[in-house]
């Protein structure tokens, strides 16, 4: 058995790195490139076809990560999928940033470059990120292809959504600035008092213990 944890929008598997997690069990993968025709569906199985996941093995990811797992395991039998600060829908994510993913497409790179650039001085001036965090994500962001800040977001927008898997996970900050948390902390959602989005980052510990909990849970069914 295989745990993958698929990066986010604008993130590469960096945004993973203050997680500790063992690299011999956990398998941590970037976006890959759009192709011209890809529709979600498509793209999240070529994902899938390019890490070569297997029946039987485990599936997450954080934000954008999380909603191509979710497409994934419609049509693999994973062991389980685990989403960090993701969606089952692109309705929970905020309509302001729903706004601009239609613009994307029609910004020159380098205003794309700047507003990504200073997501991570914007959560540092509001307590958000530690010295480290924000250097992490600066390098992360900086590095991020403008291609994929163009062609993901309309992908992204038509994506119809997903039923709860059967073993499912899902960890989210409760005043999460970019997706609406989930309404409930149970057994399958677990919600931090916090309101950074990007928590790998953020909550590196309380992710990580999450993380290993719900291996640990899946691996028992």
């Amino acid at each position: 058995m295989k745990i993958f944890l698929i990066t986010g929008f604008a993130l590469d598997k960096r945004a993973f790195n203050l997680l500790d997690l063992s690299n011999e069990i956990f398998i941590f993968r970037d976006l890959i490139p759009v192709e011209k025709e890809d529709s979600f569906k498509s793209y999240a199985l070529r994902m899938a076809k390019d890490m070569d996941l297997q029946d039987g093995d485990i599936i997450g990811g954080v934000s954008l990560g999380g909603m191509l797992a979710l497409e994934i395991a419609k049509y693999y039998s994973v062991r389980g999928v685990i989403l960090i600060a993701s969606s089952r829908h692109p309705r929970m994510v905020k309509k302001r940033f729903m706004l601009w993913s239609g613009l994307a497409p029609y910004f020159p790179d380098f205003l794309i470059r700047r507003i990504f650039l200073s997501i991570p001085l914007i959560l540092k001036f509001q307590n958000m990120l530690t010295p480290e965090g924000q250097s992490l994500l600066t390098k992360i962001m900086s590095q991020f292809p403008p291609s994929l800040l163009k062609s993901l977001p309309p992908l992204i927008r038509k994506w119809k959504g997903a039923e709860k898997p059967a073993n499912y996970r899902h960890i989210h900050a409760a005043k999460d600035w970019m997706i609406n948390a989930p309404l409930a902390d149970t057994a399958e959602y677990q919600i931090l008092p916090a309101h950074n989005h990007l928590i790998t980052v953020s909550h590196p510990k309380e992710v990580r213990a999450f993380i290993l909990k719900a291996v640990d849970d899946f691996s028992k069914n």
